[in-house]
């Protein structure tokens, strides 16, 4: 699968929610590529030093768009699968486009199972929730955001990381390590390190 590419030294993972501004003329390409096609974009992280594309991203679809008091467009976008960059090309006007390979998603991993399901332990478990209270204290407080995210979504702990991993200050090198993990236990050890 060819799609364009829009990197940024932000994080977006797959059932996430984000807004961008587009200004340079190569992105309001890709947005209106992206609308007629249906098919989407791909979010990259950059890494660290801001220049280096990180070999993963997320295919991300366009769910809103709307021109800003500022005279800029606004973009809502969510993200749908992480990919693996197989290679890269760059447009006469700087657009980058990478053949992608679409990849699993993390595993769910429900924190209270229904009743009768054998789970982890208790203790694993409070942390577990304490990690989604929390992450749903902060959303409160954007409003926009919460309202694309469902309370069962605050019942899966590996979304939960993924959220964590959208909002929380760590280096693009960290952030990378977790999200190309095959689950969601590195994001949470970092998390556990850092949330008390």
């Amino acid at each position: 699968m060819i799609i364009p590419l829009f990197p940024l030294s932000i994080c977006l993972l797959p059932q996430g929610y984000t807004q961008l501004r587009i200004f340079e003329p190569r992105y309001k390409r890709l947005v209106s590529e992206s609308l007629k096609s249906g098919v989407g974009f791909g979010l990259c992280m950059l890494a660290d030093d801001k220049k280096t594309i990180l070999p993963m991203g997320t295919l991300t679809q366009i769910i809103d768009f709307e021109t800003l008091e500022d005279g800029l467009l606004g973009i809502s976008v969510q993200g749908q699968k992480t990919f693996i960059i197989n290679n890269v090309s760059v447009d006469s006007d700087g657009l980058k486009r990478a053949d992608v390979s679409l990849i699993d998603s993390w595993p769910r991993d429900i924190i209270e199972p229904q009743t009768g399901q054998t789970g982890i332990s208790t203790d694993v478990r409070k942390k577990d929730k304490a990690l989604s209270h929390t992450l749903k204290q902060i959303l409160q407080q954007y409003p926009q955001h919460l309202a694309h995210y469902c309370e069962e979504n605050f019942n899966d702990i590996a979304w939960v990381c993924q959220r964590w991993l959208e909002i929380i200050p760590l280096s693009a090198k960290e952030k990378y390590q977790c999200i190309n993990s095959h689950d969601h236990q590195l994001a949470k050890s970092f998390l556990a390190d850092i949330i008390k």
